[in-house]
């Protein structure tokens, strides 16, 4: 008989380890459980509990997709003097389900036009027009701006507006489900994606306890980001969390197997995500910057050569839509300005009534992860994270600083101003929670990071106490 090394030889796992095992394997059947049962339970909100309303910034992203469309529609309102200041992603990416739509479910049924009487003061007339026919005279107050604008003028569910187009007295235009769905399949298709890749990247990077459910109760664990799904999603709010996801499961792979060429896909959602939002380059600056530091020039450079796509797609789209490819407007925002204000930090961050730490819970944790975290990459997203956090943060909107006044013009349009502190801080609750549900999925992979190094902690103490006895006991 050969001897037998003592690698060949299995020792039993003792109990301890057993308990071990058997605890993870309970762990992990949890952790996936919660992600199925609240994946499934936002699949059962959004069918029964999704408004389709226009109104806000949804009236200019529904306006930017209108334009896009190769019918020629009368705007949905007549006034939209920030439409040339919202970032073209969200209505770019919407023309694909658009046209889809267009040419597989419209032709097949039938479209009932109906008359939105409660959105304008003129009478109604006695039935709704034929469908697609031109818009009588238009009789509506020209001072009344998109601001004031709810269509249809009572909330509708999502689906009782599939098939329906709304006829508009005010405005002599048309609600077209069309364009809604197409916007709404967009929002959605996205937040699924960005949960499905936020536990994707959770899972590789933590193979051991992944904790993928984080994903989804980051989610549920912001009361405003679960008002953007249900109440407003036809905002770009859902589309810019989606494509932030992607980008972090792209870059942090990459950046693990050290293959520059791998920053290509990750540069590209990058760089939607800074068409979706034009304040994200910020971010994505940021990103580049720390990656030349941590990598070299040349991962900075792959990364920026995959965003080259989103440039190309912005000069097209502002040759097309406003004669030159290179278009400032957008640029020429005048509703926030930069300036520090301690009291509006203060707001934004740490107020009960409106900052990011109650309303948006897991995100501070998740940022302070991220700085934390002993990962290059992770610390990269949490530097970037934070730059794009004091943007916000600096950026004021002139209605805090104008309280005390009914309103005031902006664009053209009257906007009204907060008349109470209580007033102004929801204000902020809904802008500041809103914009920054972008960096919800770094926050869950900080968080997660954090936990685990809580973790190990805790039980590097536990053994160091024990440890004393042990040797003790073996004397």
């Amino acid at each position: 008989m050969g001897s037998m090394k003592p690698r060949d030889i299995q020792m039993p796992p003792t109990a301890a380890k057993e308990a071990k095992i058997a605890l993870q394997r309970a762990f992990k059947t949890l952790d996936w459980l919660i992600l199925a049962v609240g994946a499934l339970l936002l699949v059962w909100l959004v069918v029964t509990s999704a408004q389709a309303n226009i109104s806000a910034d949804a009236v200019d992203y529904y306006a930017i997709l209108q334009r896009l469309t190769p019918s020629d529609e009368t705007p949905i309102v007549r006034n939209l003097p920030f439409l040339d200041q919202r970032s073209p992603g969200y209505g770019l990416v919407a023309l694909v389900p658009y046209l889809l739509i267009s040419a597989t479910v419209d032709p097949l049924v039938e479209t009932d036009g109906v008359v939105d009487a409660a959105s304008t003061q003129d009478p109604a007339p006695a039935e709704a027009p034929a469908r697609r026919t031109g818009p009588p005279p238009v009789s509506s107050n020209d001072a009344q701006g998109s601001e004031f604008v709810r269509i249809p003028a009572s909330p509708l569910l999502l689906r009782d507006v599939l098939f329906k187009e709304f006829y508009i007295p005010a405005e002599g235009s048309q609600y077209q489900w069309t364009l809604v769905l197409a916007l709404a399949a967009t929002s959605y298709l996205f937040l699924f994606l960005g949960i499905a890749a936020n536990a994707w990247t959770l899972r590789w990077m933590f193979p051991a306890v992944s904790g993928v459910s984080l994903a989804v109760l980051a989610v549920f664990g912001s009361a405003v980001f679960m008002h953007n799904v249900l109440a407003t999603p036809l905002y770009a709010t859902l589309m810019a969390y989606g494509l932030a996801s992607i980008f972090a499961l792209f870059f942090l792979r990459a950046c693990k197997a050290q293959k520059p060429w791998l920053l290509l896909p990750a540069g590209f959602f990058l760089g939607f995500m800074v068409l979706t939002r034009l304040e994200l380059a910020v971010l994505a600056a940021t990103v580049a910057l720390c990656l030349m530091l941590y990598r070299g020039w040349i991962a900075a450079v792959t990364l920026t050569l995959g965003a080259t796509p989103a440039l190309l797609v912005w000069l097209v789209y502002n040759a097309t839509q406003f004669g030159t490819p290179v278009y400032l407007g957008i640029l020429g925002g005048d509703i926030n300005r930069l300036a520090f204000d301690l009291d509006y930090i203060v707001n934004n961050l740490f107020h009960p009534a409106s900052g990011v730490l109650w309303w948006s819970p897991l995100l501070i944790p998740g940022l302070a992860g991220l700085l934390l975290s002993r990962s290059g990459p992770l610390r990269i997203l949490g530097i970037g994270s934070v730059a794009l956090l004091a943007l916000y943060l600096f950026r004021v909107p002139v209605m805090y600083q104008q309280s005390g006044e009914s309103f005031i013009q902006i664009g053209g349009i009257a906007v009204t101003v907060p008349d109470s502190p209580a007033a102004m801080r929801e204000l902020v609750r809904s802008d500041i929670n809103r914009y920054v549900t972008v960096l919800l999925p770094f926050a869950v992979l900080g968080l997660r990071d954090l936990l685990g190094r809580i973790w190990s902690w805790v039980r590097s103490r536990v053994a160091r106490r024990k440890g004393p006895k042990r040797r003790h006991a073996s004397v």
